[in-house]
């Protein structure tokens, strides 16, 4: 079903919204009157817009606001954005085997230039000016496909980009939306929302709880209908105040990682008939079966079971503790450089056993059942599920995950040991970790579970922006689909999102986390998450303070970030300050104040 985002009457004209649009000018009859200059000049060439972002090596080129269309590009796939004044353009282009590049064509481009770039790689246009004249149209003659934009000014680059990566698409100079395009990212008010009321309680609980020291910095995120309708930053990396948090840092995900790693590749599977929900976990993990000299009390318990946190396992086992002596590092498990031996990442300079694995699933084997069969939150299976899913699939659990659903959605940040993967300054850190690793937590995993597993786990280790995290959030929301691509079929995906064990007082789905029973009756302080939220949502929190939540009937993307373990996991404030489900109750009020509106008449 297509859904018109643009070209109708807003409820709130002729005001600025929020701060990012008070600078860009963006409100509905703004946006109109630039999406009525565009204009698709020329279109021969394949993959413009750009709807597969696999297919050929992607760069653009600009003469001005760099880094302004970096920020902006970055929302759907980190590519190259080279400058006209770079001396050895050419050799780049060649050293980063550019295919197709899109060049920005203004009064700044000197034509000469242009056309000896043509004979390279395949050229698209993002032409801007006043009026599409001769000089501009001349440009289009060997360039494969050319958009003209109305006037060079932020807002038109902005909306150029986001149809680019098909955030859109354009008929008669108005946009649509519709599950084949990717997120846009526009004001609350092409929802009939008000933006600037949002903004003022979100900045309000946001600000309050920087103040009380709950968290140095957030990232707020929420999309609505497949638009990206709030995406704010808040404070810094650290009490310190010297690095602002930026709207492309990368947060440790902590739990997240459990919907975000390991899950999606189980629902894959399932859907390659790989793997039953009912079947025994120990069909795909023959470490849980009971044999001669080898006592197992999880043979029986099914995947299902596992998933919902209903097989009795035990909550947690800490790890780290058998690899020190009197609190130093046991030298026999360590050395400082990668090898074959030591291939477990813990540090840049300290390499751990690839044998210390073999440890940790004894341990879980061996690990003894709760006496009853109810829900328990236990990470024990999410330890065994990327060596499970690299021997189900035949290949690297970390490949799969890149190759299979991070690359093809864009996710380019999202990765596991993002060290050497993503900009350093990008990357938030977490606690001072005193008790295995001796120092500041910086783009290494928090979780110490995980840090044994050499940063690949299933229960924690994923790092990602906001907006990358968007994606798969959305391609959740979209029933398994994104831009046009079914990642997982929808009757998988309904299964796992259902409540698994209702009849034994078990909210959770399989992997996913849902509402308390009866949420929509409980104050803010008792609910989880907030009491607005749909029975139909799911999602999951993150113990470095982070939260994800889908909600199919409201149609909404909920993303938190924050670093609230840092300098110290003590820090309980996030949880007493009520500040996740407090910001998400904000977008749920103000769609009922719209619906509230509507129905009076007034619309």
């Amino acid at each position: 079903m297509k859904i018109k985002l643009i070209g109708f009457t807003c409820f709130f004209l002729a005001i600025n919204f929020i701060s990012v649009a008070q600078e860009y000018d963006y409100n509905c009859t703004t946006i109109d009157s630039v999406l009525q200059s565009f204009q698709v000049v020329k279109l021969t060439g394949t993959n413009y817009p750009i709807k597969d972002l696999n297919k050929e090596k992607v760069g653009v080129l600009v003469s001005e606001n760099q880094e302004e269309w970096n920020n902006n590009i970055l929302r759907y796939n980190d590519i190259p954005v080279y400058g006209w004044s770079d001396e050895k353009l050419e050799y780049r282009l060649s050293g980063d085997s550019i295919q197709h590049l899109i060049v920005v064509v203004d009064s700044l481009i000197n034509p000469q230039n242009l056309h000896g770039l043509l004979d390279s790689v395949k050229v698209s246009l993002l032409m801007f000016g006043d009026t599409l004249n001769d000089r501009l149209t001349s440009y289009t003659q060997e360039a494969e496909n050319a958009l003209f934009c109305g006037q060079n000014r932020r807002l038109s680059r902005d909306l150029a980009i986001q149809y680019l990566f098909n955030g859109f698409d354009l008929k008669n100079g108005q946009a649509y939306w519709n599950k084949k395009n990717r997120l846009n990212y526009l004001p609350p008010e092409v929802h009939g929302l008000n933006g600037r009321e949002i903004k003022y309680k979100v900045d309000s609980i946001a600000y309050q709880a920087i103040e009380a020291g709950a968290f140095p910095g957030c990232r707020v995120l929420v999309a609505h209908k497949g638009t990206v309708i709030f995406n704010e930053s808040y404070g810094f990396h650290t009490y310190d105040r010297r690095t602002e948090v930026r709207q492309h840092d990368v947060y440790d995900l902590a739990s997240v990682t459990k919907i975000t790693g390991p899950l999606p590749l189980i629902m894959k599977a399932c859907d390659d008939d790989l793997m039953n929900l009912d079947a025994p976990l120990s069909s795909y993990w023959p470490d849980w079966k009971k044999r001669l000299f080898h006592r197992s009390d999880k043979e029986e318990m099914t995947l299902r079971e596992v998933l919902a946190h209903q097989a009795r396992l035990t909550p947690y086992i800490n790890y780290y503790p058998w690899l020190l002596d009197d609190g130093r590092l046991k030298d026999k498990y360590f050395h400082l450089s990668p090898s074959d031996k030591y291939s477990l990442k813990i540090d840049n300079n300290l390499y751990l056993s690839a044998s210390f694995k073999k440890k940790v699933y004894k341990a879980i084997r061996k690990s003894p059942l709760l006496d009853e069969k109810k829900y328990k939150y236990s990470g024990l299976s999410y330890m065994i599920y990327p060596q499970l899913l690299s021997n189900l699939f035949l290949a690297n659990y970390e490949t799969l995950l890149y190759t299979e659903f991070y690359n093809p959605l864009g996710s380019s940040s999202m990765c596991y040991n993002p060290l050497g993967k993503v900009n350093h300054n990008r990357i938030v850190p977490t606690e001072n970790d005193t008790n295995f690793r001796n120092k500041q937590i910086k783009g290494l995993v928090h979780d110490e579970a995980a840090a044994v597993m050499g940063g690949i786990s299933g229960n924690a280790g994923l790092f990602s922006s906001a907006d990358d995290l968007a994606k798969l959030m959305q391609m959740y929301l979209n029933k398994g689909s994104y831009a046009g691509r079914q990642y997982i079929s929808e009757t998988v995906f309904d299964e796992f999102t259902r409540v698994q064990y209702a009849d034994n007082g078990n909210r959770r789905g399989a992997g996913f986390d849902k509402p308390l029973f009866g949420n929509d009756t409980l104050s803010i302080k008792e609910s989880y998450p907030a009491p607005g939220v749909s029975p139909e949502s799911f999602g999951h929190s993150g113990f470095t303070g982070t939260f994800v939540w889908v909600d199919p009937q409201y149609q909404l993307v909920y993303i938190f970030l924050s670093n609230r373990v840092y300098p110290t996991r003590n820090n309980r404030l996030i949880y007493q300050m009520n500040v996740r489900p407090s910001i998400q109750q904000i977008f749920y009020d103000a769609i009922k104040e719209k619906e509230t509106y509507q129905s009076s008449g007034k619309s």
